[in-house]
C-alpha cells in the first residue's frame, strides 16, 4: 500500500518529470500493444508514462539499484497499472533475448557509464528489426542563463561539471556523442537532435533557484567539492545567496539542453 504523503510525493515527482517532457520525442512511435524497454529508469517516473502509452503492451523498467524504483513500484500497484515491470539489471548486459522490444528508452543513463557504447550495442540487440531506440543524455554545453547577475550561477555549473568528472558520476558532454555512439553501433538509421527544457516564469524560476540553493547547501556536496578541492565551503554558501538573489529577478531565465537521438535497429 502507497501512504498518502508519499504518493502525494511521487505524483509530484512524476509531474516534475514525466514521458511527456522527458520522453516525448520517443512518444509518438509507441503504439498499443507494444513491447517497450525503459533502461537505466531511475524513479521510474517516466515509465509510467510509456506503460500508459502502450496501454495494451507491455513495459520493462530496468535499472541497477532496485530502491531506485521501488516507491514507483508500490504507486503502480495501487492505481492498477498492471502492464509494466521492474528488474534489476545493468544496461550493458542486459539480461534479456535478442529482438524482444519494438521500443526501447535510454534517458539520462548513458553519461554515467565510462564505457556507453556497449550499452548502446545492448539496446541494438534487444531491439526488434524495424523498432525503434530512443535515448537522450545532457550537455552542459548548451547551458542558458539570463537575468541581471549570472556570474554565481554559471559559477555552480562549473563546480558541477568538475565534481562530475572528478567522481566518475556523469559527463557533462555526453549529448554532443549521441550520434556518433549509435552510429558506431550500427543502426540502420540514426537521428541526432536537441531540444531545451525552459524555466522562464515567476513561479518556475523561483523553484529553479531555491533547488539550486539547497544543493550548494547539501552536506553532501560540499563534502565532496572540499575532498577535491573544486571549492570552499564559504563560496558554496555564497552560491547559495547568488541563486536566491537570481530566482528574485524579474529578468531571470534559464534553459538546459538535452541532446536526443531516434535510431532504428
Amino acid at each position: 500500500m502507497t501512504r498518502p504523503q508519499t504518493r502525494r510525493a511521487i505524483e509530484r515527482a512524476i509531474k516534475a518529470r514525466s514521458a511527456e517532457v522527458y520522453a516525448g520525442f520517443l512518444l509518438p512511435y509507441l503504439l498499443p500493444g507494444m513491447a517497450v524497454l525503459d533502461c537505466g529508469c531511475g524513479e521510474a517516473t517516466i515509465t509510467l508514462g510509456l506503460a500508459e502509452a502502450v496501454h495494451a503492451g507491455w513495459v520493462v523498467a530496468v535499472d541497477l539499484e532496485k530502491g531506485s524504483f521501488a516507491a514507483t513500484r508500490r504507486y503502480a500497484a495501487s492505481i492498477a497499472r498492471c502492464n509494466l515491470d521492474f528488474a534489476v539489471g545493468d544496461g550493458r548486459r542486459l539480461p534479456f533475448h535478442e529482438a524482444v522490444f519494438d521500443a526501447a528508452l535510454c534517458h539520462s543513463m548513458l553519461e554515467t557509464l565510462d564505457d556507453p557504447a556497449k550499452a548502446v550495442t545492448e539496446l541494438r540487440r534487444v531491439t526488434k528489426p524495424g523498432g525503434v531506440v530512443g535515448a537522450a543524455s545532457v550537455e552542459y554545453g548548451g547551458i542558458i542563463l539570463g537575468g541581471e547577475q549570472t556570474a554565481g550561477p554559471r559559477r555552480f555549473y562549473d563546480i558541477r561539471q568538475r565534481l562530475w568528472r572528478a567522481e566518475q558520476t556523469a559527463e557533462p558532454n555526453m549529448g554532443r556523442r549521441l550520434r556518433g555512439l549509435f552510429e558506431e553501433a550500427r543502426f540502420a538509421r540514426v537521428a541526432a537532435f536537441a531540444d531545451y527544457i525552459s524555466y522562464g516564469t515567476p513561479d518556475l524560476v523561483t523553484a529553479f533557484a531555491r533547488d539550486r540553493a539547497a544543493e550548494c547547501r547539501n552536506p553532501e556536496l560540499r563534502a565532496a567539492v572540499t575532498r577535491h578541492r573544486i571549492s570552499s565551503l564559504e563560496e558554496l554558501s555564497d552560491l547559495a545567496t547568488r541563486w536566491q538573489e537570481w530566482g528574485e529577478d524579474s529578468a531571470a531565465f534559464f534553459a538546459f539542453p538535452w541532446c536526443r537521438v531516434l535510431a532504428w535497429p
